[in-house]
């Protein structure tokens, strides 16, 4: 046993000894490695600090007292001290961290700090007093040793009031707390009120040292300490997590950056990287290197060839020139395993709006999407430009997200307008193309700018079918007092992919009891490159059921004129480059004029887009569209100023 390999003591220490070593061992690992420094963590911190003190004056009061014959009584009393005096500031500390726990507290802190700071001072001011008196040891005549259990007991005593007041906080902070804080909090404070009170009645054996070390070791491990790689030495996910938002929490100034060496990202992580392994243990020397060179650098592992880094500093060019030696420096070293291989690096200052890991991740891969050669090197520091263009962008996600998660058909950011179409023959307008707007805080979000993020967010098809839900409406209106053929809307092709497109669109149609001949379905050339048989069963349930469809953009992809004669298409929309082309090279022109032929021939009708001015007007009626559209007759207006260009019924 310890207590027999130090002396011939009065009391076992062997616990004692033990979680004196653990608090050792722990606050080295707080030194050593890069916890999460949150508003909390300074308590874990120096409570585990004074803990070795505290358990230490402890074991030399334990000491001193077995000997007192010959040290004396003097010294005894000033480790009493020392201990109290430690103790209590781990007792604060203990309580302290309880209060900074909850999200919801930090406006009380105050108050429970200076609650804390009196509890205390009450302990120093109390047992202070009762040691000088001479109340907390007994030492009888010529005993080698002195009798300290009331001391334990009063420490006991102290460390109940300490675990209970946080007991009671916990209780009523427990609303505001995460599951596992509360587990943690309702199973070890329980527990160390019982090994308090079985140190109550068993002060021969001393272990008061594990009813505080023990907490604060578990809130070291379970909130604080950041998992690392243990070949290359780097921090995973969730640390750059823990870090990104400390610092946005602590309003430290950061850039956050990721360097991605795409050909190790195909390679396997736990086989021969490239050349025997020699890329690995390049990446680990780079990374210790820059770690080493640049102190306020963190680096996180995301894959084999992906890394983030956290840089602490303002945003300024020196330190813009400091990033962008790391990617020269990347570069060289890269070289050296292989020539033909090639880095990313992409930084973001920390911009005001980015507050999420998330949304600078996104950010970082829309740069990367725009501007990445992949057979080029490419790094790159973000400017303020990029920033607006991208929380333009992000707004315009969130919005969309939201829109597709209340699937409200009266949704009013999604505005409905409609360009009406000339046909050739009746010299009149018939037919309109509905056209969706995105209304956001009273501005016009440009069709070019939504229309791709909604494809990419699988929010389109909530959109179409609001937009659907709006045509119908004014159609409604429409057929009373009107005439006309149709409206169109468009449909990306991806719905038409979907199994039940169909049912979807009829459900509308027949909500508003409308005539289904009067809707028309939009749907792109790429749509129909591929054989899809979703695409043609939804065509043809629907065309079963009266509703006809528009080819758009047609020119512009490669599908065959077998592939759309062989789908149920109406009409066929010739995409506004192929009526400037055609203008100017008869090549085209020719071509243009077959198209047209052999279209009419298959009963579809053709339409042309774009026409604007009086030139390309009468090119089109000459070559025998049958529908036109474009400035030339009519600019895109709301839905129900299409009224203005219908014809009332007689």
């Amino acid at each position: 046993m310890l207590s027999e390999l130090i002396g011939n003591l009065t009391y076992n220490i062997d616990v004692e000894i033990a979680f004196l070593l653990i608090a050792v061992i722990i606050f080295i690992l707080m030194l050593g490695t890069l916890p999460r420094r949150t508003d909390s963590y300074a308590y874990d911190f120096f409570g585990m600090l004074f803990s070795i003190f505290s358990s230490a004056s402890m074991i030399l009061t334990v000491w001193f007292a077995s000997n007192v014959d010959v040290y004396g009584l003097v010294i005894v009393k000033i480790l009493m001290l020392v201990h109290i005096y430690t103790f209590s500031i781990v007792l604060f500390n203990m309580a302290m961290y309880m209060c900074a726990l909850s999200y919801r507290n930090k406006g009380g802190i105050k108050k429970y700090r200076r609650i804390c700071l009196v509890f205390v001072l009450l302990m120093d001011v109390y047992c202070t007093a009762a040691v000088i008196m001479g109340y907390m040891m007994n030492h009888y005549g010529q005993n080698p040793f002195a009798d300290i259990s009331e001391f334990i007991i009063k420490m006991v005593h102290c460390g109940m009031i300490c675990s209970a007041a946080c007991l009671l906080l916990a209780l009523s902070l427990t609303k505001d707390m995460p599951k596992v804080v509360r587990i943690i909090i309702f199973t070890v404070y329980p527990l160390n009120v019982i090994f308090l009170l079985i140190q109550k009645y068993n002060t021969r054996s001393l272990f008061i040292a594990m009813t505080y070390v023990v907490p604060l070791t578990f809130f070291y491990i379970l909130f604080h300490s950041n998992p690392y790689d243990e070949i290359l030495g780097l921090q995973n996910t969730y640390s750059l997590e823990s870090r990104f938002e400390d610092n946005i929490i602590l309003k430290k100034p950061f850039y956050i950056g990721y360097l991605i060496i795409p050909s190790f990202n195909k390679t396997d992580a736990y086989g021969a990287v490239l050349q025997d392994g020699k890329a690995f243990d390049t990446i680990a020397s780079y990374c210790r290197m820059a770690e080493s060179k640049y102190s306020n650098m963190h680096i996180y592992k995301q894959s084999i060839g992906t890394f983030t880094f956290i840089y602490e500093g303002n945003a300024s060019e020196d330190n813009n020139r400091k990033l962008h030696e790391l990617a020269d420096i990347a570069e060289e070293k890269l070289r050296e395993v292989d020539e033909l291989a090639k880095i990313i690096m992409v930084v973001l200052p920390c911009f005001e709006e980015i507050r999420t890991i998330s949304m600078a991740r996104e950010m970082v891969n829309l740069i990367i999407k725009n501007n990445v050669n992949p057979l080029e090197n490419y790094r790159y520091v973000a400017t303020k430009e990029d920033n607006r263009k991208f929380q333009e962008r992000y707004r315009i996600e969130q919005e969309l997200a939201d829109i597709r998660l209340e699937r409200n058909m009266d949704d009013e950011r999604v505005v409905c307008y409609a360009q009406p179409i000339y046909e050739v023959e009746s010299g009149s307008f018939r037919t309109a193309e509905a056209l969706m707007r995105l209304k956001l805080d009273g501005e016009m979000v440009s069709p070019g700018l939504f229309i791709p993020v909604a494809e990419e967010n699988d929010c389109i098809h909530s959109l179409t079918l609001i937009m659907l839900d709006k045509v119908c409406k004014e159609l409604k209106i429409l057929e009373k007092d009107y005439e006309f053929t149709c409206i169109s809307v468009n449909c990306s092709a991806k719905e038409f992919s979907m199994p039940n497109l169909a049912d979807e669109v009829l459900e509308i149609i027949r909500k508003y009891d409308v005539d289904p001949s009067k809707i028309r379905l939009e749907l792109t050339e790429s749509a129909v490159v591929d054989d899809n048989n979703n695409l043609r069963k939804n065509m043809y349930n629907m065309r079963e059921k009266g509703i006809s469809f528009y080819l758009d953009d047609f020119g512009t992809g490669y599908s065959a004129m077998s592939r759309v004669i062989d789908l149920p298409f109406k009409t066929i929309k010739f995409d506004k480059s192929l009526l400037y082309q055609s203008i100017d090279d008869d090549r085209m022109d020719t071509i243009i004029s077959n198209m047209i032929e052999t279209l009419k021939r298959s009963g579809i009708n053709t339409l042309v887009e774009g026409v604007e001015s009086p030139d390309q007007n009468e090119y089109s009626i000459s070559h025998g569209f049958d529908f036109i559209q474009g400035f030339h007759y009519a600019k895109p207006v709301p839905i129900s100023e299409l009224r203005n260009y219908f014809e009332r019924k007689k």
